[in-house]
């Protein structure tokens, strides 16, 4: 697995937060997916789910992440976030990430989530918030191993300093 870092634009985003299972994200993502178009709002991204805790240390119904889009606009009357019902609004400013492609299942994501937390370690950055998985839509007849996931840790670098 291929891991570099990048800078992710500042991006507003409409989400859900959840304390579930995950086996349930197909729906959370058709929900967030609903709601973005009832409130007359244009999702401009790929799906997401973010989460903090350690998927090993929770039971699996109750991990705790939220679920949202990347959206165009959102006007909140001047305030930078806000809920419309369920569906949260907020900005995202500009960040730095490690990311890398998980290829196939979810079922060996925990190795490369690990993977990539050695890299941070071992590369002097410092992981900065929560863990987000971008969902890189496939068709439904594409086999589960040629599926993708990005995975996005956020990081300040911590080493020398760089040209």
């Amino acid at each position: 697995m291929e891991i570099k870092e990048k800078r992710v634009p500042e991006q507003k985003v409409a989400y859900v937060p959840h304390t579930d299972s995950f086996s349930k994200l197909p729906q959370f993502i058709e929900e967030v997916g609903e709601l973005i178009s009832e409130n007359n709002l244009e999702a401009v991204g790929y799906p997401y789910g973010s989460y903090e805790n350690d998927l090993e240390e929770r039971a699996e119904n109750i991990q705790m992440f939220e679920v949202g889009m990347p959206i165009k606009s959102f006007d909140m009357g001047g305030k930078p976030a806000g809920r419309l019902g369920i569906l949260g609004l907020k900005e995202v400013t500009e960040h730095t990430v490690l990311s890398a492609i998980h290829r196939g299942s979810h079922k060996d994501f925990n190795e490369s989530i690990r993977e990539m937390v050695n890299y941070a370690i071992e590369n002097q950055y410092d992981i900065v918030g929560p863990i987000t998985e971008i969902y890189i839509p496939a068709s439904p007849d594409t086999p589960v191993e040629e599926t993708m996931t990005e995975i996005q840790l956020p990081v300040i670098y911590m080493g020398p300093k760089r040209d």
